[in-house]
This record gives C-alpha cells, structure tokens and sequence, in this order.
C-alpha cells in the first residue's frame, strides 16, 4: 500500500487494506497506462509535477479529468456521455473512481495528511 491516503490509514490496517483492494480494482479496471495518464492530469491541475506517462487520454476523457478536481460540480451530462462514447459505461465508472482517488491522494499530498494522522 503506497501514497498519503494509504499512508495516513496505516494506522488502521483494515480499513487501509479495504482502501487499496477498491482503488486497484479501480486501476486494473482501466490499466497502468490510462491510470498514470489520469494521475498525471490530475496531478498537473493541483499544480504537483509528476513525470508524463506516453500517449494521452481520449480527448472527451481527458477534458472531463482535467476537470475533476475543480469543477467536478459543473460537468454536463454531455460531457459524461463523450467519455462513456469513450470507454464504455464499465469504464466510465472505473475512470471516475480512478480520477476522484487521484485528486483526494493529490491533495492528501499537498496537505500532508499522512503526517497529520500520525
């Protein structure tokens, strides 16, 4: 288990075991690449530099992740729809969890949680 959502549920081992089987089932739902370029996208909004994976999500795929972390609120049904146009509907949801997990590890980052709950 890695990263600071992990990090900081160390300290209850069921629920940090429970946190990384969603968050991979997640992630094997979609494939290292597309969840790397997910994180990424993300990573960049929140202004975290992590190194650029190759290729680029969809483009419906990527403008609804560079979304997530700020205006998640005020994505269109649309909008929705060209990503499940996309990736199909099993992999519209798996993109939104991967996206949404993204955006909370970025900010546990940023705020470093993993310290606080210490």
């Amino acid at each position: 288990m890695n990263g600071p959502v992990a990090g900081a549920l160390s300290g209850n081992p069921d629920l940090g075991a429970k946190y990384t089987a969603f968050r991979n089932a997640a992630h094997d739902a979609l494939g290292a690449l597309m969840v790397a370029q997910i994180r990424h996208v993300v990573a960049k909004v929140h202004g975290i530099d992590t190194p650029a994976p190759e290729g680029q999500l969809p483009p419906a795929t990527l403008a609804y992740a560079k979304r997530i972390p700020f205006e998640h609120t005020a994505i269109s049904d649309e909008e929705a729809a060209a990503v499940v146009t996309e990736l199909g509907e099993d992999g519209y949801v798996a993109f939104s969890v991967v996206a949404a997990l993204a955006d909370a590890e970025c900010r546990a980052e940023k705020v470093g949680l993993a310290d606080l709950a210490s």
